[in-house]
């Protein structure tokens, strides 16, 4: 079974690059939608330390309690590259806890 998420924005061409997919904070805020922000720092990522490209942020909106991802906001390089995990989970239902879970190689 799959889920419908709202649309992506893929990313924009700046320098970094912004990416997003479902809600922000601001809209949860907005529609009273109970919900956590959860924020990871690019420089905790192996291949952004190797490439020195190791700024910017990822931050996760989900819901309290619940491992599922409402929306993702991701500036840094390689956001939109980035973004297509989150995308991928949230259709599927694969929440951040096994996303964090994973080993990346």
């Amino acid at each position: 079974m799959t889920a419908s998420i709202p649309a992506a924005f893929p990313g924009t061409y700046t320098d970094p690059e912004l990416a997003l997919v479902g809600l922000s904070e601001d809209e949860a805020k907005a529609r009273n939608i109970p919900h956590e922000v959860t924020t990871y720092g690019l420089d905790d990522l192996d291949r952004a330390i190797t490439d020195r490209t190791d700024y910017g942020k990822v931050k996760v909106i989900t819901p309290p309690v619940k491992d599922k991802i409402l929306g993702v906001a991701i500036c840094g390089v390689h956001a939109g590259d980035l973004l297509a995990e989150f995308t991928l989970a949230m259709k599927h239902g694969i929440g951040l806890n096994k996303i964090l879970g994973t080993i990346h190689p």
